[in-house]
């Protein structure tokens, strides 16, 4: 160990890979929810489909509206675009030569 104060990283890699086992091996830490108890509806029909999630309050929806609107915007400015006909590329492809070896 160097004169530093605190542990290894060898040590704390092997400290943090020892709890992640104990962790999943045990279960302390249950990823699902705890079940609600059924009430009375669905104890009778327990075949029925069980109801969608509503959407977030609308927020979404609309930060996806703008997003949308602003992409279309974008797309119709750059075709309005007049380009000249034929003209240069702007990048020509040329490949590198691979490095010689014993360098």
């Amino acid at each position: 160990m160097s004169a530093r104060r605190g542990i290894s990283r060898r040590r704390f890699v092997a400290l943090a890979g020892a709890s992640l086992a104990a962790a999943v091996t045990t279960g302390a830490a249950p990823v699902t929810p705890k079940k609600k108890p059924a009430s009375a509806a669905h104890a009778a029909n327990p075949a029925a489909p069980a109801a969608k999630p509503e959407p977030a309050a609308g927020g979404t929806q609309k930060e996806f509206d703008r997003q949308k609107a602003s992409t279309l915007a974008t797309l119709k400015t750059l075709r309005a675009y007049a380009l000249p006909p034929g003209g240069d590329l702007p990048v020509v492809f040329k490949p590198l030569r691979a490095p010689k070896k014993g360098r």
